[in-house]
């Protein structure tokens, strides 16, 4: 059976540096090589440092970059650094050599020849290109390695973008192919794409071809950079770096190179002439606009503050190529697509509006359609492939199929032909086989999709490692529900309580359905559950705006019971007589949070970032945060260590409080001692439901038993009268307010164990009591109803 222990990262550039990096999030071991420094000193010639100092400052650049390639600093203790000349011969312990040097056919062919001499048989070797050929790489290679050699071209960064495009030759052995997907896909949680070899294979060539036309009309049609990047961002599902500022990340010395592929071995594309750089972006690189990379691309940083306090960012006028102060944008189409919520209606407006932006986005999506429909099945076999590569490779929440149907199949088909413009052969079959739609559901929830070979419906197929509770309700329906939450048979006696309140913050009737599936867990009805959801965040939080209501109307009572009832629910999972496991992923803080610590297992995203953030709205935990961080930290020193010392791990988790820490990836969050060495990294978050049910029922199989309350150690006053010492300082440094000072000091108060004596016994109940008294006089003071009130108008925090 074929497994990757070990890999061999071959160039530490940019990309190399940042696979290299990806990999050992996943766990992965590699030696990272790079060549030696051309025209080292005589003196130096014998130096392995210096031999190996390209590697090595790619290292230690990593450790530096923003936002991270890594999910935890250590994990580049995984990457071993060597030079190509020595340690060449190594890769023969690897199990995956990936090639990552500049996009130079020569440069490439002449490292797989010498790769060729030392790899052992059998051992997966692939090209990380963007798009050369390759099959212009395999006459170097002997028999074997051909079967074993493909493209795996991933997006970067790699640990953010999800792409994988995988790129068999014409010998790969289909099996190195499907263990390679695979691979990609359940360690690396990547979202993989079929590509054929063809230049830029996939992703790039559909959006290289959008971007040239945008680019083109917008001079023609008088649209300002402002004004493309507003129509073509978020408001339509697409990243927010939109169309210039991505490129001025990518940089557009790289991005003319990616484009001077299609226009120098693409003779018979319909739109060649197209894939040369207009006159403005030849004098741009004239000039070294090239984007972040040199200071100035589209945009230009300055030293300068707006009325915000914000740097001062100008825009480039491309009839001038000078830099002038940001223009606001307005048009009609993004202002009536802002006053609806359902990203398809918003798509719907901002193609069909009337004003000159909706009429440029038309053009431009409909010429991009088109573009990509008669690329089936020159770059990839089918609809679906294409979708994902812009979707997973572009951060795009919808494909452009995915869009023609939104838009409506046969209004776009009879748009286009009244413009003039002639469908791809996919749409024209659709329309003479009297189809309507690329994608079609079931009432079962099963996907199919049109293939233009067999110009019919083909199953979409399903994912045996993951779960779409969308597809799940349809097929079986809901066990219970309200407005904020679903009780989902996920089969095998497992329950989903699914939450779906706005930014799933949590509610109080959110609450009362996932306790009744707690009550049928401890009926007997199922036999575990899974806490989660399939929208981009876990949970934000409690729903900060009713409890202020409450607060500002002296309802006491009713906050009193709000938090009695999220105390009551998240101590019934944790006791639960059947296992919950919680799906924590992007944001996840405060009470979603705390929800996750009282579940039995978290199957965490790699891509979390969450934290216990009440300090910034003035509070503190009151759902057993502050508890379940007590019993983590006195949980390092056994109970039968004589005289251990708690005091440093307390320290800590008073620290992550009253300093809202908020983690960078799901493994810091265990890092942070939010969660635990138990809790389950999932990469790959479309696999993250099936692998907390799989979770659920290997805890069943080896005989889950609820666990028994914890006895905790009150520190009493000394410690507190630390903590009071250290924020005592940062007043005085000018780093905590008075009203800062007073959060520490009710957060010191529970995490002490109140007016206990020092060593004195307490339940998980004291603390809660402990927690609920010092938020509800927190919700009193005048302070902190100003920085709920300031967090609910401006979604920051107020510091006062």
């Amino acid at each position: 059976m074929r497994h990757i222990r070990r890999t061999a990262v071959l160039g530490s550039g940019v990309m190399g540096g940042a696979i290299a990096a990806h990999l050992a999030n996943c766990g992965i071991p590699s030696l990272m090589l790079d060549i030696v420094p051309p025209n080292l000193p005589e003196a130096d010639a014998a130096n392995k440092a210096k031999r190996n100092s390209i590697a090595a400052t790619s290292k230690q650049n990593l450790a530096k970059l923003k936002p991270s390639p890594v999910f935890l600093q250590s994990n580049l203790d995984l990457i071993e650094i060597g030079n190509l000349d020595d340690d060449l011969p190594r890769i023969a312990e690897c199990d995956w050599i990936i090639e990552v040097v500049k996009e130079d056919l020569a440069i490439k062919r002449a490292l797989l020849e010498r790769v060729a001499k030392h790899r052992k048989p059998g051992t997966v070797v692939s090209t990380n290109t963007s798009g050369v050929l390759i099959s212009a790489m395999v006459d170097v290679m002997d028999a074997d390695m051909r079967k074993h050699f493909l493209g795996t071209h991933f997006f970067n960064p790699p640990r953010y973008l999800k792409l994988l495009e995988i790129i068999p030759g014409k010998d790969t052995l289909p099996e190195v192919v499907a263990f390679m997907a695979d691979f990609g896909e359940r360690v690396l949680g990547k979202g993989v794409v079929y590509a054929k070899d063809t230049p830029n294979f996939v992703g790039n060539r559909i959006l290289t071809f959008g971007c040239q036309y945008l680019m083109t009309e917008m001079v023609r049609d008088g649209l300002t950079i402002e004004e493309v990047d507003a129509l073509t961002g978020p408001i339509i599902g697409h990243a927010s770096s939109a169309t210039f500022r991505t490129s001025d990340l990518v940089g557009l010395d790289t991005y003319v190179h990616v484009i001077a592929n299609v226009y120098n071995n693409c003779p018979n594309d319909e739109h060649r002439d197209l894939y040369q750089p207009t006159d403005w972006m030849n004098k741009m690189l004239e000039k070294k606009l090239l984007g972040a990379k040199t200071g100035s691309g589209f945009f230009k940083k300055t030293d300068q503050k707006d009325e915000k306090g914000k740097p001062v960012i100008l825009t480039l006028d491309l009839n001038t190529l000078e830099y002038r102060p940001p223009v606001k944008v307005r048009l009609d189409c993004i202002g009536a697509a802002r006053n609806v919520e359902s990203l398809d209606e918003q798509i719907k407006i901002m193609h069909t509006a009337e004003d000159k932006g909706s009429k440029f986005l038309w053009k431009s999506f409909a010429h991009s359609a088109i573009y990509a429909g008669n690329r089936i099945p020159e770059i990839a076999d089918d609809v679906v492939n294409i979708d994902n590569a812009v979707r997973w490779g572009f951060s795009w929440k919808r494909g452009i199929f995915e869009t023609w149907d939104i838009l409506g199949f046969d209004y776009v088909c009879d748009r286009m032909k009244k413009d003039g413009l002639t469908l791809p052969p996919i749409a024209q079959a659709m329309v003479d086989g009297g189809h309507h739609a690329f994608y079609k559901e079931d009432a079962k929830g099963n996907v199919s999709f049109f293939d233009l070979a067999t110009k019919s419906y083909k199953p979409l197929k399903r994912n045996a490692n993951a779960i779409s509770l969308a597809s799940v309700k349809k097929a079986n329906g809901v066990v219970k529900e309200n407005e904020f939450c679903s009780l989902v048979d996920l089969g095998d006696g497992i329950l989903c309580a699914e939450f779906h309140s706005k930014m799933n913050s949590i509610e109080r009737y959110l609450c009362e359905i996932i306790m009744e599936g707690v009550t049928m867990l401890n009926d007997g009805k199922f036999d575990g559950m899974v806490l989660g959801n399939q929208e981009p965040h876990f949970s934000v939080g409690a729903n900060l705006m009713m409890i202020l209501g409450e607060v500002m109307q002296g309802n006491w009572d009713n906050v009193t019971k709000v938090v009695n009832e999220f105390q009551a629910l998240n101590m019934a999972m944790r006791f639960s007589s059947r296992p919950v496991v919680a799906t924590p992923h992007n944001y996840t803080f405060g009470g979603g949070l705390e929800m996750a610590q009282h579940t039995a297992r978290c199957v965490v995203n790699g891509e979390t970032y969450g934290g216990l953030v009440e300090v910034g709205v003035g509070l503190i935990p009151a759902g057993g945060g502050c508890k379940e961080m007590l019993r983590r930290a006195q949980a390092y020193v056994p109970a039968n260590v004589i005289g251990g010392d708690l005091f440093p791990f307390v320290r800590r988790a008073f620290e992550n409080i009253a300093m809202a820490k908020v983690s960078t990836s799901g493994p810091e969050l265990v890092e942070l001692g939010y969660l635990t060495t138990q809790d389950v990294i999932c990469a790959n978050w479309d696999h993250q439901i099936k692998r907390a049910k799989d979770v659920c029922l290997a805890l069943l199989q080896a005989g889950y038993t609820a666990p028994q309350p914890a006895e905790l150690v009150a520190l009493g006053e000394p410690a507190r009268a630390a903590f009071r010492t250290g924020v005592y300082q940062l007043k005085l440094g000018g780093y905590a307010s008075e009203h800062d000072a007073l959060i520490a000091e009710k957060l010191a108060i529970v995490l002490t164990g109140g007016n206990r004596a020092p060593g004195s016994r307490m339940t998980e109940q004291d603390v809660l009591d402990l927690e609920r008294e010092e938020f509800l006089s927190l919700c009193g003071t005048e302070k902190t109803q100003q920085r709920m009130q300031h967090m609910l108008a401006s979604g920051k925090p107020l510091r006062n």
